[in-house]
């Protein structure tokens, strides 16, 4: 049941990760940095101020409960240990890489000028879409594997 919910919420992070990476960001790169800043004032600052910690912190807590449990229950499939622990890791990369993301995006919150908004616009993109979301997107591949390899071995 862990692994299940880790890949329903992950798969929240990871559609929203796939969203960012191949339509809202290329679309804020010809916009510019100051629409980009104006947006993400409403929508992460705004909202996503709970739904994105809430969906991170809840993956993470989700998948690490699932490796740990993992551990402890002897009858469970050995092909899902790579899988379950890739999946803990993955998340806690997340959340680690969160340190370094966050503080881009609250910098925003006070408008700066253009060319500040627009390295903090690479920064964030580096950090928060880039590496945090590839984390996140390796993660719910992970969970998924993990569902697969633990199915596989109740049939067996």
């Amino acid at each position: 049941m862990l692994v299940a919910a880790t890949v329903l919420v992950g798969g929240l992070l990871a559609g929203a990760t796939g969203d960012r990476a191949l339509v809202a960001t290329p679309a804020w790169r010809e916009l510019g940095p100051t629409p980009w800043a104006a947006y993400s004032r409403h929508a992460d600052l705004g909202a996503g101020l709970v739904v994105y910690p809430l969906t991170g912190i809840s993956t993470a807590v989700l998948a690490v409960a699932a490796a740990i449990s993992y551990r402890f229950d002897r009858p469970t499939p050995r092909a899902a240990a790579v899988p379950i622990y890739l999946a803990a890791i993955c998340q806690l990369g997340v959340m680690a890489t969160t340190i370094k993301a966050a503080p881009i995006m609250l910098g925003v919150a006070n408008p700066e000028d253009p060319s500040a908004l627009a390295h903090a616009f690479d920064q964030f993109s580096l950090w928060g879409l880039t590496v945090r979301g590839t984390l996140a997107v390796l993660g719910f591949l992970a969970a998924t594997w993990t569902l697969f390899a633990l199915s596989q071995g109740q049939g067996s």
